[in-house]
């Protein structure tokens, strides 16, 4: 167990090392305060893509009217996206805008702001991460489209003192490691205002889906709602390129899991309740409930 004056030190050094990043990295204009987009009733549903989804969905469609939705990544290419017509729109993975990646993840990404471009017919607003302001592809597609309104968010990593992070998160000048699309997420919306956060088909069930092939290759099936019988294995990319291995793997998967904590500290200090409606799910961090509160 680390001592006091061991972790004292420890979140200084980390802190010193964030500061420069901060300013090498982060931009202002992504940095500006969010706009108050919170209903009356303070709410607001985060749909993740997990399989679960599909067992939570119909319960959304039918209470869609008392509180907020976001969606993220690939939810435009389900059926499901002209019927919930979510107010929000998440993307996080920087291989869906990256040109300089390989054709299986540039394809994706093409379809992906397509399906956006073409089943959007109600006010969206997009958030997409500072970097993405830089490629031009994926801004000419969607700019054809007048309903969808982009906002861009630092995903500079911040690490360090707790009250340092909160401070930066807060004012949108990064966030600790986003390795998962639930975690501008959960931020995003706790900076608009939201103070009833609510998770569907958040499974993050993946440590079932990993094994290791003779060739020593690591394979892991990322099953979603919208293509769980369908989904295969395929080796897990950095930035769209290569193969990651075991522990690269798990210790991506470690920084997803333990920033939940962070962020649930977070929302504590902010009265904030961060509840998590998805059913198995292995987010250990948040409290759970069945249904949405009416």
């Amino acid at each position: 167990m680390k001592s006091k004056a061991h972790i004292f030190l420890e979140s200084a050094f980390y802190t010193l090392l964030t500061l420069p990043k901060l300013i090498i990295l982060s931009k202002r204009y992504a940095a500006k305060r969010i706009k108050d987009y919170k209903n009356n009733a303070n709410k607001i549903v985060i749909l993740g893509n997990g399989p679960s989804l599909k067992a939570t969905i119909t319960e959304i469609l039918s209470m869609k009217q008392n509180y907020e939705t976001l969606c993220v990544n690939h939810f435009a290419e389900s059926e499901y996206y002209k019927q919930i017509k979510p107010n929000f729109y998440v993307l996080n993975a920087p291989e869906m805008w990256m040109e300089d990646v390989e054709s299986f993840h540039r394809e994706k990404g093409q379809k992906l702001f397509k399906s956006i471009a073409d089943n959007t017919s109600w006010s969206l607003q997009l958030f997409i991460p500072a970097q993405a302001k830089k490629v031009r592809g994926w801004q000419k597609v969607l700019s054809e489209n007048k309903f969808i309104t982009i906002n861009y968010f630092n995903t500079t990593p911040l690490e360090g003192f707790e009250k340092f992070i909160f401070k930066m998160m807060e004012n949108g000048w990064g966030m600790p490691r986003p390795h998962n699309v639930l975690i501008p997420s959960i931020i995003l919306s706790m900076r608009m205002g939201f103070k009833k956060i609510y998770l569907a088909g958040a499974d993050h069930s993946w440590l079932k889906e990993i094994f290791v092939s003779e060739d020593n290759e690591v394979f892991l099936t990322q099953k979603h709602f919208y293509d769980e019988k369908k989904a295969e294995a395929r080796t897990m990319d950095k930035l769209g390129k290569g193969s990651r291995k075991l522990h690269e793997v798990l210790e991506k998967f470690t920084y997803a899991f333990s920033c939940y904590f962070l962020l649930n500290r977070y929302a504590k200090k902010k009265q904030i309740s961060i509840i998590n409606l998805t059913e198995g799910s292995f987010i250990d961090a948040f409290d759970r409930a069945k249904h949405i509160e009416a």
